[in-house]
């Protein structure tokens, strides 16, 4: 059935393309219906009427930016863990995603600091995992650099708290 639907919706295209063409179906030795600009013993013409096929415009200005990538005003968040969450977790392990606004450039690259000191490499996505975290209060913040290594942005210092089970217990 959905190849069916998927030969309609073709054929209505190619109908549209060239307007000034007729399409024609019948059915074939199986039984399914096939659609072509031309006629068989036995085809019908169908009928289309294109005005359903009409789209309204669509802005597709995001895509062609006049602005270089260093010209815009970029902004980072860390959106995961929130500000001062409690997390439990036994092994020390931290989930950290971020967001880059406007749309993350190409030559980009992204660094998360624990406590002020870099977790790792720079990276050009915007998740992480900390492992071996210590329990207590512990700070993130997120600073994104350009291809020259320039600083572009850093996001607000994010608090959280980790939990652990005592080893008493």
């Amino acid at each position: 059935m959905a190849r069916l639907w998927l030969l309609i919706a073709l054929c209505i295209v190619c109908a549209q393309a060239y307007a000034d063409k007729k399409v024609y179906r019948w059915k074939d030795q199986n039984g399914n219906w096939v659609y072509s600009d031309t006629p068989r013993k036995g085809a019908k013409e169908v009928k289309i009427n294109t005005n359903f096929l009409t789209m309204p415009a669509t802005d597709t200005s995001v895509l062609t930016s006049s602005q270089s990538p260093s010209g815009q005003a970029y902004k980072a968040a860390i959106i995961a863990p929130n500000h001062k969450q409690t997390l439990r977790d036994n092994t020390g392990s931290v989930y950290v995603s971020g967001q880059i606004t406007p749309r993350f450039a190409k030559d980009f690259t992204v660094q998360l600091y624990l406590n002020g000191k870099p977790t790792g490499p720079k990276q050009h996505t915007v998740t992480f995992a900390l492992r071996n975290v210590p329990r207590g209060e512990h700070s993130l913040q997120l600073m994104v650099f350009n291809g020259k290594n320039e600083i572009v942005t850093k996001s607000d210092e994010t608090i959280f708290y980790l939990h652990k089970a005592s080893v008493n217990n």
